[in-house]
């Protein structure tokens, strides 16, 4: 005969499981990533869930004789700053559950 698992201690781990998801969480948005196009020129600032907090463009950028290029160069920093972000968030979680996306 098999044994009952202990729901009590299943639902405790949980718990503490998802208060350290939490905590993860909390302190993804209080910190911050920073990311710039190739060539420098943009630079983005997000939170740790990816949230943009800042986009600096320099006038030189945005009077350019070639607008069309700002947007991949927007999109390049932020989505470097995200890539950051992403990665810290990740070896954070597997830190703290281990087991975590394997």
């Amino acid at each position: 005969m098999s044994e009952i698992p202990d729901i009590e201690a299943m639902l405790a781990e949980l718990d503490e499981k998802m208060n350290t998801v939490q905590a993860l969480r909390d302190e993804a948005v209080a910190s911050t990533y920073t990311g710039s196009s190739a060539d420098q020129a943009v630079v983005a600032r997000v939170d740790g869930l990816g949230a943009i907090q800042d986009l600096s463009i320099p006038d030189a950028e945005l009077r350019s004789n070639h607008p069309s290029a700002l947007g991949g160069k927007i999109l390049e920093a932020i989505n470097s700053a995200r890539a950051q972000a992403v990665d810290d968030s990740n070896a954070k979680m597997i830190e703290a559950l281990p087991g975590f996306g394997s």
